[in-house]
């Protein structure tokens, strides 16, 4: 790896943390209205999101039997995130609450934030193609699946759609969801999965000026901006415990279950080391995109997300000095 790449991690990383602080400051002293982090999420969503999927999923080299990779994937999400809904459906917490603390159980940081740069950095080239093979199906989970269902709670939240019936509710979900232009991204997923099947490569160029890492770095800027923006840390204290129950089972259940799946379909080695591994990072940052678009419970989206990247991130820091310093 050379140029850019080199330095990929440690520049998206930055790009991160300076974000979030930056977006932060600037609604405590006034200059951004967090009101503003809806559109700018949205607006990231549709400019950087949707070609950033069609692009990666183009690259991609789809070899056989490899295809089980995503299908766990996507199958271990859905469960994971189904298992958050009834446990909050048992705790009976409200709408706003409960699309929150399911979905961030199930949905992972597994893209070039932090899942892509772990599985590059222990496993190398290799690593990094299953991790893009994992993701491939990551805008059909999350556009089909986890958009309908925040779209559903954030309507019940606002007491909208009580008195219809529950299959026209439900497909009329659908249909606003697919008609939405946030799904932009889950069909320009599937123009890249046509490109790669069909056989014309990539154009040289869109490698050479870096398109893809100039478009991560802006979606990261925007994206992560638009989160310090809603964060208030005075909250957090307050949300800590079901932040708490959301984290154990991302951390917990999901790589359990992704082990079961995977071994039960045949997946050894290298594609089970990485599947189990993208199976235990923290919440997605989606999650909280979508606490903020469906008027879900922003706070409780901006807690567990901090929590379970401050764990992940303690892990690895300390899995790193224990590697550096061993034999």
């Amino acid at each position: 790896m050379n140029g850019i790449a080199e330095y990929r991690f440690p520049l998206f990383l930055g790009c991160m943390v300076l974000a979030i602080a930056g977006g932060y400051a600037a609604r405590r002293r006034g200059i951004l209205n967090p009101d503003w982090a809806r559109g700018i999420m949205s607006a990231t969503i549709v400019g950087c999101d949707a070609p950033i999927a069609c692009l990666a999923i183009w690259h991609l080299e789809i070899y056989a039997g490899v295809w089980k990779v995503p299908v766990v994937a996507v199958a271990v999400g859905v469960a994971t995130c189904l298992a958050g809904l009834a446990v909050a459906r048992w705790r009976r917490m409200a709408p706003a609450d409960a699309a929150v603390f399911g979905l961030q159980a199930g949905m992972g940081n597994v893209g070039y934030t932090l899942g892509g740069f772990l599985c590059f950095a222990i496993w190398g080239l290799q690593g990094l193609a299953l991790e893009q093979m994992f993701c491939m199906m990551w805008p059909f989970f999350a556009f089909l699946f986890c958009f309908p269902i925040g779209r559903h709670y954030g309507e019940a939240a606002s007491g909208v759609g009580e008195n219809v019936p529950p299959l026209p509710y439900a497909l009329r979900t659908l249909w606003r969801t697919l008609t939405d232009l946030r799904s932009l991204p889950l069909y320009m997923a599937t123009l890249g999965l046509v490109l790669n099947l069909a056989g014309p490569k990539p154009p040289e160029a869109i490698k050479q000026s870096h398109v893809i890492d100039i478009l991560m770095i802006v979606g990261i800027l925007m994206q992560f901006g638009s989160v310090g923006m809603t964060v208030y840390a005075g909250r957090i204290p307050v949300f800590w415990k079901k932040a708490l129950g959301s984290a154990l089972l991302k951390f917990l259940l999901s790589p359990a279950l992704m082990l079961g799946l995977a071994l039960a379909m045949g997946i050894t080695g290298q594609p089970l080391y990485v599947c189990v591994l993208l199976a235990a990072m923290p919440t997605a940052l989606y999650s909280v995109l979508m606490a903020n678009l469906f008027g879900l419970n922003r706070d409780l989206a901006n807690t567990t997300f901090i929590l379970t990247h401050a764990a992940c991130l303690a892990a690895v820091a300390v899995a790193a000095a224990l590697w550096y310093a061993g034999p």
